[in-house]
Protein backbone atom coordinates (compact mmCIF):
# COMPACT_ATOMS: atom_id res chain seq x y z
CA UNK A 1 0.00 0.00 0.00
CA UNK A 2 1.47 3.44 -0.70
CA UNK A 3 1.96 6.43 2.36
CA UNK A 4 -0.76 8.09 0.64
CA UNK A 5 -3.27 5.32 1.11
CA UNK A 6 -2.37 4.60 4.81
CA UNK A 7 -2.23 8.62 6.12
CA UNK A 8 -5.98 8.21 4.56
CA UNK A 9 -6.35 5.37 6.10
CA UNK A 10 -5.23 6.38 9.78
CA UNK A 11 -6.72 9.64 9.20
CA UNK A 12 -10.13 8.23 8.75
CA UNK A 13 -9.48 6.07 11.87
CA UNK A 14 -8.43 8.40 14.19
CA UNK A 15 -11.43 11.10 12.57
CA UNK A 16 -13.99 7.13 13.59
CA UNK A 17 -11.99 7.42 17.14
CA UNK A 18 -12.42 10.90 17.59
CA UNK A 19 -15.94 11.06 17.21
CA UNK A 20 -16.82 7.82 19.33
CA UNK A 21 -14.63 9.73 22.23
CA UNK A 22 -16.62 13.14 21.35
CA UNK A 23 -19.33 12.50 23.91
CA UNK A 24 -17.19 12.25 26.74
CA UNK A 25 -15.47 15.45 26.12
CA UNK A 26 -11.63 13.95 25.91
CA UNK A 27 -9.55 14.99 23.49
CA UNK A 28 -7.76 11.98 21.88
CA UNK A 29 -4.30 11.54 20.59
CA UNK A 30 -3.46 8.79 19.15
CA UNK A 31 0.34 6.81 18.59
CA UNK A 32 1.32 3.94 16.88
CA UNK A 33 3.42 1.20 17.85
CA UNK A 34 4.36 -2.91 17.06
CA UNK A 35 4.08 -5.90 18.74
CA UNK A 36 7.61 -6.85 20.39
CA UNK A 37 8.77 -10.14 21.95
CA UNK A 38 11.79 -8.92 24.37
CA UNK A 39 13.09 -11.84 25.85
CA UNK A 40 12.60 -15.64 25.93
CA UNK A 41 13.22 -18.40 28.35
CA UNK A 42 15.40 -20.13 27.53
CA UNK A 43 16.94 -17.37 25.25
CA UNK A 44 16.10 -17.98 21.72
CA UNK A 45 17.61 -15.50 18.95
CA UNK A 46 14.20 -15.61 16.63
CA UNK A 47 12.29 -14.11 19.47
CA UNK A 48 14.34 -12.09 21.21
CA UNK A 49 13.67 -8.50 20.66
CA UNK A 50 11.87 -9.20 17.32
CA UNK A 51 8.60 -7.48 16.25
CA UNK A 52 5.84 -9.20 15.28
CA UNK A 53 4.85 -9.50 11.55
CA UNK A 54 1.41 -10.18 9.68
CA UNK A 55 2.62 -13.67 8.08
CA UNK A 56 -0.08 -13.38 5.48
CA UNK A 57 -2.47 -14.44 8.35
CA UNK A 58 -4.40 -12.36 10.99
CA UNK A 59 -2.29 -13.81 13.84
CA UNK A 60 1.05 -11.46 14.62
CA UNK A 61 4.32 -13.58 14.84
CA UNK A 62 7.65 -13.95 14.22
CA UNK A 63 9.17 -16.08 11.31
CA UNK A 64 13.11 -16.55 11.01
CA UNK A 65 14.82 -14.90 8.04
CA UNK A 66 14.90 -14.22 5.50
CA UNK A 67 11.46 -12.10 5.51
CA UNK A 68 9.59 -11.68 2.44
CA UNK A 69 9.41 -7.52 2.15
CA UNK A 70 5.13 -7.88 1.40
CA UNK A 71 4.88 -9.62 5.04
CA UNK A 72 4.44 -6.40 7.09
CA UNK A 73 4.78 -5.38 10.89
CA UNK A 74 1.38 -5.63 12.75
CA UNK A 75 0.60 -1.54 13.09
CA UNK A 76 -1.36 -0.71 16.39
CA UNK A 77 -3.17 2.68 16.83
CA UNK A 78 -3.50 3.08 20.44
CA UNK A 79 -5.22 6.01 22.60
CA UNK A 80 -2.23 7.73 24.01
CA UNK A 81 -4.20 8.99 27.49
CA UNK A 82 -2.55 10.37 30.49
CA UNK A 83 -1.24 8.69 32.86
CA UNK A 84 -0.95 5.53 30.99
CA UNK A 85 -2.28 4.65 27.54
CA UNK A 86 -5.37 2.40 27.25
CA UNK A 87 -7.10 0.13 24.88
CA UNK A 88 -8.70 -1.09 22.53
CA UNK A 89 -5.81 -1.49 20.19
CA UNK A 90 -6.76 -0.52 16.67
CA UNK A 91 -5.57 -2.14 14.06
CA UNK A 92 -3.49 0.09 11.25
CA UNK A 93 -2.96 -2.11 7.86
CA UNK A 94 -0.19 -1.17 5.84
CA UNK A 95 -0.80 -3.99 3.36
CA UNK A 96 -3.29 -4.95 1.80
CA UNK A 97 -6.00 -2.15 1.54
CA UNK A 98 -8.43 -1.71 4.87
CA UNK A 99 -12.25 -3.04 5.00
CA UNK A 100 -14.18 0.39 5.92
CA UNK A 101 -14.51 -0.78 9.26
CA UNK A 102 -11.71 -0.64 12.23
CA UNK A 103 -9.97 -3.33 13.11
CA UNK A 104 -9.02 -5.08 16.70
CA UNK A 105 -6.59 -6.72 18.13
CA UNK A 106 -7.58 -9.21 20.74
CA UNK A 107 -7.52 -12.76 22.73
CA UNK A 108 -9.27 -15.65 20.56
CA UNK A 109 -10.72 -18.63 21.83
CA UNK A 110 -10.87 -20.37 18.61
CA UNK A 111 -8.83 -23.31 19.59
CA UNK A 112 -10.80 -24.43 22.24
CA UNK A 113 -7.80 -25.02 24.91
CA UNK A 114 -8.67 -24.19 28.23
CA UNK A 115 -7.04 -20.99 29.96
CA UNK A 116 -5.10 -20.25 25.97
CA UNK A 117 -5.82 -17.24 24.32
CA UNK A 118 -4.07 -16.53 21.21
CA UNK A 119 -3.34 -13.06 19.64
CA UNK A 120 -5.05 -12.35 16.71
CA UNK A 121 -6.80 -9.45 15.01
CA UNK A 122 -10.48 -9.04 13.63
CA UNK A 123 -12.42 -6.97 11.47
CA UNK A 124 -15.31 -8.90 12.26
CA UNK A 125 -15.99 -8.05 15.89
CA UNK A 126 -19.29 -9.99 16.19
CA UNK A 127 -18.11 -13.24 14.34
CA UNK A 128 -14.86 -13.52 16.62
CA UNK A 129 -17.12 -12.37 19.83
CA UNK A 130 -19.16 -15.69 19.10
CA UNK A 131 -16.05 -17.52 20.17
CA UNK A 132 -15.30 -15.19 23.60
CA UNK A 133 -13.16 -12.35 21.41
CA UNK A 134 -11.45 -10.42 24.22
CA UNK A 135 -10.07 -6.92 23.34
CA UNK A 136 -11.34 -4.20 25.69
CA UNK A 137 -8.96 -4.90 29.16
CA UNK A 138 -5.56 -4.31 27.80
CA UNK A 139 -3.81 -3.24 30.52
CA UNK A 140 -0.20 -0.66 29.70
CA UNK A 141 2.27 0.55 31.08
CA UNK A 142 4.46 2.73 30.72
CA UNK A 143 8.26 1.96 30.31
CA UNK A 144 10.54 4.01 32.04
CA UNK A 145 13.82 4.22 29.88
CA UNK A 146 12.47 3.34 26.63
CA UNK A 147 10.00 4.18 24.33
CA UNK A 148 7.58 1.14 25.11
CA UNK A 149 4.87 -0.29 26.90
CA UNK A 150 4.22 -3.64 28.98
CA UNK A 151 1.49 -5.07 28.00
CA UNK A 152 -0.75 -7.76 29.82
CA UNK A 153 -4.41 -8.68 29.40
CA UNK A 154 -7.01 -8.08 32.86
CA UNK A 155 -6.95 -7.60 36.13
CA UNK A 156 -3.03 -7.48 37.46
CA UNK A 157 -4.20 -10.23 39.87
CA UNK A 158 -4.73 -12.47 36.62
CA UNK A 159 -0.62 -12.00 36.21
CA UNK A 160 0.09 -13.17 40.08
CA UNK A 161 -2.45 -16.12 39.57
CA UNK A 162 0.05 -17.28 36.76
CA UNK A 163 -0.80 -15.84 33.47
CA UNK A 164 1.86 -14.64 31.10
CA UNK A 165 3.04 -14.46 27.46
CA UNK A 166 4.21 -17.47 25.75
CA UNK A 167 5.21 -17.98 22.08
CA UNK A 168 4.30 -21.39 20.65
CA UNK A 169 5.82 -22.77 17.65
CA UNK A 170 3.48 -23.61 14.56
CA UNK A 171 3.63 -23.26 10.84
CA UNK A 172 1.92 -20.40 9.28
CA UNK A 173 -0.73 -21.67 6.98
CA UNK A 174 -0.42 -19.92 4.04
CA UNK A 175 3.52 -19.94 3.68
CA UNK A 176 4.49 -22.83 5.02
CA UNK A 177 7.10 -21.89 6.94
CA UNK A 178 7.75 -21.68 10.99
CA UNK A 179 5.96 -19.33 12.61
CA UNK A 180 6.02 -18.66 16.81
CA UNK A 181 2.77 -16.32 17.64
CA UNK A 182 1.89 -15.06 20.86
CA UNK A 183 -0.14 -16.88 23.17
CA UNK A 184 -1.87 -15.29 26.98
CA UNK A 185 -1.62 -18.79 29.25
CA UNK A 186 -2.30 -20.35 32.66
CA UNK A 187 -1.00 -23.50 32.23
CA UNK A 188 -2.59 -25.64 34.28
CA UNK A 189 -3.99 -29.34 34.43
CA UNK A 190 -6.88 -28.44 32.18
CA UNK A 191 -4.26 -27.94 28.93
CA UNK A 192 -1.11 -29.58 30.33
CA UNK A 193 -1.52 -31.77 26.51
CA UNK A 194 -2.72 -29.25 24.42
CA UNK A 195 0.92 -28.21 23.71
CA UNK A 196 2.19 -31.75 24.00
CA UNK A 197 3.41 -31.79 20.22
CA UNK A 198 4.78 -28.26 19.72
CA UNK A 199 7.46 -25.82 21.53
CA UNK A 200 5.65 -23.40 24.11
CA UNK A 201 8.50 -20.48 25.42
CA UNK A 202 8.01 -18.14 28.14
CA UNK A 203 8.31 -14.53 26.38
CA UNK A 204 8.14 -10.85 27.35
CA UNK A 205 5.63 -8.89 25.04
CA UNK A 206 5.58 -5.06 24.76
CA UNK A 207 4.54 -2.59 21.96
CA UNK A 208 7.21 -0.52 21.09
CA UNK A 209 6.78 3.10 19.64
CA UNK A 210 6.45 3.16 15.04
CA UNK A 211 8.50 4.83 12.65
CA UNK A 212 6.21 6.47 9.86
CA UNK A 213 5.01 3.70 7.57
CA UNK A 214 7.49 3.17 3.93
CA UNK A 215 5.46 0.24 2.00
CA UNK A 216 8.34 -0.25 -0.29
CA UNK A 217 10.75 -0.91 2.33
CA UNK A 218 10.87 -4.36 4.28
CA UNK A 219 7.73 -5.10 7.18
CA UNK A 220 6.27 -1.54 5.98
CA UNK A 221 8.74 0.36 7.81
CA UNK A 222 12.29 1.28 7.96
CA UNK A 223 14.35 -0.90 10.35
Amino acid sequence: MSQKRVSIFSFLLHSFLYVSLASAAVTPTFKDYFFRFTHSNPPREVLTYQRLRGNFTNTPGVTPAPHNPQDHFNRISLYNAEPEPHGPLYVVPTNPHPPPVPGYYGLSARAGIPDAWQLIYTYRLEEEQSFGFRYEDWRLKRSKCKPTLKIWYGPEQDVEDGWRWYAVKGVSPMTGFEQWTAWWVKLSDANEGAFADTEIVPVGLELVEAGPVNSNAPGGVEE
